[in-house]
């Protein structure tokens, strides 16, 4: 009877300390879940950064045509649009080779300086 005794004695001892086991793993099972989901957050966000970073500098894809001949427009994402000085509408054939020539001049010695 004594053996019996010990016997149930020490599968309540062998069961209670799979229970303590059994919680002790549930909690670092919780713990690894919160992590993730914390790991994935950061992730997105890294992924946005080097995303925003690399389209620093870029214009966007969609253009559009320009319905003026001489005419640099500027329209924010907002919706708000820069006034451009007023330019005459009409030039003779030689103040629009003047300017054409000037534009050229201007372009070429941007592109010496750099």
């Amino acid at each position: 009877m004594e053996s019996m005794d010990e016997n149930g004695k020490a599968m309540t001892k062998n069961y209670k300390g799979l229970e303590a086991q059994f919680a002790q793993m549930s909690h670092q099972f919780t713990q690894m879940s919160q992590q993730q989901r914390t790991t994935d957050f950061q992730l997105g966000q890294l992924t946005q950064t080097v995303g925003n970073m690399q389209n620093k500098g870029k214009f966007t894809s969609t253009t559009e045509p320009n319905p003026k001949e001489y005419c640099k427009a500027i329209k924010l994402r907002s919706g708000t649009s820069y006034q451009e000085p007023s330019i005459p509408k009409e030039h003779d054939g030689e103040e629009k080779k003047n300017m054409v020539e000037q534009e050229e001049k201007e372009d070429l010695s941007e592109h010496d300086e750099e």
